[in-house]
């Protein structure tokens, strides 16, 4: 256990320090930070202006607005002085977040951009597998958009600013939603027009970043909504496959009743409606073929929860 010698922030408390691996994760709910944009004057002449003026002055041309003033990106603060070797992160420090009332998963994902070598065959040698593409990754992380930089998250270590570095899983217990079967994702709880967005990375912290900054380090970073996660999706499973889901006759809670969804089973995308997942199910299967006798339907099923969790996820990429 590496321990600082600094206090830390308020928006950092001493709890993500890796001290209770079975310890409850923080429930965070949704708060969408909305921005303001300028407000343009327009340059007004008074009558008794006007009667001075001469006849050919008397009516002023339109003077237009001035235009909103585009906020700039930050610029990358400068790299540690000091910065150790890549080292994979240590999955038994990663807590895993599942959707729950009052949140768990936030609004989108904090993920590599390129996730194509979790799709060969060659999968488990992908560089990006569970954790281990935070190996590759330079992101400066903020308290808040209007503060300096707290430090570092860098080639698989959590660095403060002045502090020893802390080995991501070991030292530090981390915060991961898996989107699948084969890599863990940041949560990310707000995202904002201006390009900055808040995630978590702690069970009890979280951090802003800026999109400007996702490209630092030799893996490539983006920032997914829900929504986009799922418009790409060419097969879902329930997140909890132990319980049967309901699947409806149309995307509403009300409406009839079309089959239950059980583990076992096949199940595509279609159309998506608001928090409703349009699907065609076959059922019963083994993994990706169907059993002797097996029925296919199609009906609504909910891929997002009243908290905007999502209930669903890509299944193993084998298929």
């Amino acid at each position: 256990m590496v321990k600082t010698s600094s206090p830390l922030p308020p928006a950092f408390p001493e709890s993500w320090l890796l001290k209770d691996r079975g310890g409850t994760i923080a429930r965070l709910s949704r708060s969408l930070t909305l921005t303001g944009g300028l407000l343009a004057i327009t340059a007004l002449v008074t009558l008794a202006q006007l009667k001075k003026l001469p006849p050919a002055l008397a009516v002023p041309a339109p003077i237009s607005p001035p235009a909103a003033k585009q906020a700039q990106p930050p610029a990358g603060p400068p790299l540690p002085d000091a910065v150790p070797a890549p080292i994979q992160p240590d999955e038994t420090g990663i807590v895993s977040l599942a959707p729950a009332p009052g949140g768990g998963t936030g609004v989108g994902l904090l993920r590599p951009m390129d996730l194509s070598s979790l799709s060969t065959a060659n999968w488990p040698n992908s560089p990006l597998l569970h954790a281990d593409w935070l190996r590759g990754v330079a992101l400066p992380i903020y308290p808040s958009p209007d503060s300096p930089p707290w430090g570092w998250l860098i080639n698989g270590w959590l660095i403060p600013n002045g502090t020893a570095p802390l080995a991501i899983g070991r030292d530090a217990a981390f915060s991961m939603v898996p989107i699948d079967r084969h890599i863990y994702t940041f949560p990310v709880l707000e995202i904002r027009p201006d390009g900055w967005f808040r995630f978590q990375y702690t069970p009890a912290g979280s951090a802003w970043a800026h999109t400007a900054h996702l490209s630092l380090g030799s893996i490539a970073l983006t920032v997914e909504t829900w929504e986009d996660y799922m418009a790409d999706a060419t097969r879902v499973e329930f997140r909890r496959p132990g319980l049967s889901q309901p699947m409806r006759r149309a995307p509403s809670d009300i409406a009839p009743l079309q089959a239950l969804v059980g583990a076992n089973s096949i199940i595509q995308p279609l159309a998506m409606e608001g928090d409703w997942l349009q699907v065609r199910v076959t059922q019963p299967a083994q993994g990706c073929v169907p059993l002797p006798g097996a029925i296919v339907e199609e009906g609504w099923v909910l891929w997002r929860d009243d908290f905007d969790n999502p209930l669903v996820r890509l299944p193993d990429r084998g298929c």
